[in-house]
């Protein structure tokens, strides 16, 4: 059995919250360029791209950690100020950092248990969004790491995605993923133009952030350890119901 690393669980927010008294669980101001919540780690020190917030939602504070935070051979994950890995369908607790320390020894990554669509994910996208957009980050895909471009086509055409850019790896593995990523955002911002969007649409890079990683997950076939996500004031039937109705109407047609 190789070492147990400690994981360094972030919880990302936008204002002040009753963060969880969790040990190795540390709150992080997304988007503090333009913000005067009190939380003491912030996005906005160091090497960082807080302003873009808007348009990149949490990966501004995912960012920071890959460029400040000093993670060496650690294990690295995000969560949200309301949405958590549970343990369970029964919303028993949170997943401790402990625990996710001891699934990245049998697990390439954590990942949320994905939520099943009655549309295709490309469909979804295009409903939503301007899916001109998509294309052109599927064309530089494609340009960067043509290898990855049939886990793209394949993901645009499943109904099953795992949301929220939460996420849980070793610090080795996200500066591999925060490098392909980035690398795809930053040429695709240098490319389109969100000023004319609202400002839903306008979180563009977020949206198609959580598709990427789905991609370079499937595209590299790594081993997924997947939990539950639930808001922490939400009851888990309703939110079980809710789910279960969604994957009805599409496994059966409805």
């Amino acid at each position: 059995m190789q070492e147990l690393k400690p994981t360094h669980m972030y919880i990302v927010s936008h204002k002040d919250f009753d963060a969880p008294n969790l040990e190795g669980y540390t709150p992080i101001l997304a988007g503090a360029a333009n913000n005067t919540a009190s939380i003491a780690v912030r996005d906005d020190t160091g090497d960082n791209i807080s302003a873009l917030n808007p348009e990149f939602c949490e990966l501004t504070a995912q960012y920071w950690v890959w460029k400040n935070a000093n993670l060496g051979d650690d294990n690295v994950g995000f969560v949200h100020y309301r949405r958590y890995f549970y343990t369970d369908h029964h919303k028993t607790r949170i997943v401790p950092a402990s625990v996710l320390s001891q699934d990245l020894q049998r697990y390439d990554i954590i990942l949320p248990e994905p939520w099943v669509l009655t549309k295709t994910i490309g469909t979804q996208f295009a409903q939503f969004h301007n899916i001109d957009d998509l294309k052109t980050v599927r064309a530089i895909v494609n340009r960067r790491t043509p290898q990855f471009v049939p886990a793209f086509d394949a993901l645009m055409r499943r109904h099953d995605l795992s949301c929220y850019n939460m996420f849980v790896m070793s610090a080795p593995r996200f500066d591999a993923y925060m490098t392909w990523l980035f690398g795809i955002l930053d040429e695709a911002r240098a490319m389109l133009d969100v000023s004319g969007y609202d400002a839903y649409n306008r979180r563009l890079y977020g949206f198609l952030a959580e598709r990427l990683l789905n991609v370079w997950v499937d595209a590299q076939q790594l081993n997924v350890k997947r939990y539950p996500v639930y808001m922490p004031d939400e009851t888990a039937w309703k939110a079980n119901l809710r789910s279960r109705v969604k994957s009805l109407m599409y496994l059966h047609r409805i």
